[in-house]
């Protein structure tokens, strides 16, 4: 339990779940766009997502959407994390994995349903 506790406590630990974070949202960007293409925007579950999607259209739309999102939370993560290490550390494990999971739904949606339609 110490050893956990220390490792929560880490900058590196902290430093490599960041880089992680913006990877997976880089990642969940493309699977979001290639499963939206052109216009199946009622394929995003996030209705804020959704309404950007549809009005700035589906390219301009997720890049915007991700840098804005990016822009905001990175700030607030790394201002947090020179407060608290130990509860960001935490925040940042559980929004990965979350982000790990919505990316490999993407990419399943995409290979199930997109790719499919693209072979014919």
């Amino acid at each position: 339990m110490i050893l956990l506790q220390t490792i929560l406590h880490s900058s590196a630990l902290f430093w490599s779940y960041l880089a992680l974070f913006i990877l997976l949202n880089i990642m969940d960007a493309h699977s979001t766009y290639i499963v939206m293409y052109p216009n199946h925007y009622y394929r995003e579950k996030n209705p804020i997502a959704r309404m950007v999607f549809k009005k700035l259209g589906c390219l301009q739309g997720v890049v915007i959407f991700k840098t804005v999102l990016l822009g905001i939370l990175i700030p607030a993560m790394l201002y947090y994390a020179k407060h608290d290490l130990y509860t960001i550390n935490i925040v940042l494990s559980a929004a990965n994995l979350v982000f790990a999971l919505v990316v490999i739904n993407n990419y399943r949606i995409y290979h199930k349903h997109v790719k499919k339609r693209r072979v014919r």
